[in-house]
This record gives C-alpha cells, structure tokens and sequence, in this order.
C-alpha cells in the first residue's frame, strides 16, 4: 500500500477554517469517494508553521487515481470549496509527498485502537547516501527502542517514495503531552548507547547513518481519529 503525507501553508487566520473544512463539510464526501484521511494535524512548530497536515492511505497508485477522479468530478466538493473559502484561498501553498511502509514498522498490537491526543511529532529523517540497509537496521536496534523507552508511541515507519529530498525515512510518533517529549528528547540525546553507537558510526562509515532532520510538532486536529494502525493493510 501507499501513503500520500500533506502539508498545507494556511493564511493568516484561516486554521480553524481548514479544520471546519475537513471536520465538518467533507467526511461524507470522503466516505462517497473512497477517500480514507488516517491523520490530521495542526503543526505547531517545524519549517512553515503553522500548517495543516493530513495523512491518506491507498492500496496502490491506481486506487488513488480512481479515488480522486471521482472526487474532483463531484459538483458537491466544488460548492464546498467555494463555500468555505469565502473569496479566498484558504491554502497558501502545499508540499506532497509519497510514502511506503518501511520494513521496520512495528505491527500495532491493536491496530484500531484509536490514538489519545497530546504531542505528535512527524520527522522526516535524510539517510546518508548508500545507507539505507544501514539505517534500516539502526532503526530497529537502536532508534525505535530507544523512542518508546523515552516514552514515544511510534505510530508510522515509512520510506520515502517520490517527493523532495528522496533519501529519507519518514516517522510519525506521539507523545502523551509537550513535559514527556521533551524529557524524553533529553533522554534520548544524553543516552551513552547512542553516542557509542554514531560515534562508531563516524568511525567506520564516516557518517552517521541519519544525517539531518526536519521535524514538525503537530496537535492532533479537533475531532479527527487517528488510530494506531494508520488503516494500514496487511502485507
């Protein structure tokens, strides 16, 4: 299956415009068309904030096609969106991104249950260049163990697959409130396991296999469901 991850730069006092959209007018046109939105958020702080962020899931590439080609056909998504932008655009700009399950993804002993709000976190992760086998395994050893004992719900794993910056892993966390990210975040950075880890890292490879990473702290959207699983189907 696929992911498409958007990111919208919203106007100046237009948020809760966006979230009335998405919360109020186009569920039912969602579930019309087939469109199935995992997650939406509000990005508190990262490049651009604010910004609204929403999460789709697919079967694959034609499925999304399909999905879209009836919604944009539908007069009733046309009369929304003139309705709700009110003689102006709502959305600035947006950034689009194709994502893939990484192999690393941790199934979710109950994948429906539905994610409590607090602090999520959505790190878009550059891998060093020919270390993606690397990354892969530094992941399960040592990074998303390491997230949960700080106190991270890892929520999403995925590769990034056609977007900006293609050498990334795309991770979607939540945390049960802003105190607990950023003891946690403290936790991890001082961790003597990982500094021994990137320095052997540097040491052999001459890089640490993750290099920079652009990070948006995100509040879930007023009366969105997110669930554990991100409607994620089985392999």
């Amino acid at each position: 299956m696929i992911y498409e991850l958007r990111l919208y730069s919203v106007a100046p006092g237009r948020m809760h415009d966006v979230h009335e959209r998405f919360g109020t007018h186009l569920p039912a046109l969602f579930q019309r068309h087939g469109v199935e939105c995992v997650g939406r958020w509000s990005a508190l702080a990262g490049p651009d904030a604010p910004r609204f962020v929403y999460l789709l899931a697919y079967r694959d590439y034609a499925h999304r096609e399909a999905v879209w080609a009836g919604f944009y056909q539908d007069a009733e998504w046309w009369r929304i969106r003139a309705e709700t932008n009110a003689g102006h655009e709502m959305v600035e700009r947006h950034d689009l991104y194709f994502l893939k399950p990484n192999a690393s993804w941790p199934l979710a002993s109950q994948p429906d249950a539905q994610v409590q709000g607090g602090l999520h976190e959505l790190v878009q992760q550059q891998v060093a260049p020919g270390r993606n086998a690397d990354a892969n395994a530094f992941l399960v050893q040592t990074w998303l163990p390491l997230l949960q004992s700080a106190g991270a719900q890892v929520l999403g794993v995925f590769d990034m697959a056609a977007g900006s910056g293609m050498q990334k892993i795309v991770m979607l966390h939540a945390w049960p409130d802003a105190a607990t990210w950023h003891a946690g975040r403290r936790r991890i950075e001082s961790d003597a396991g990982l500094r021994s880890e990137l320095a052997r890292q540097r040491r052999e490879a001459g890089t640490t296999y993750f290099e920079r990473a652009e990070v948006n702290l995100l509040d879930p959207a007023p009366g969105a469901v997110i669930r554990a699983g991100l409607g994620r189907l089985p392999a």
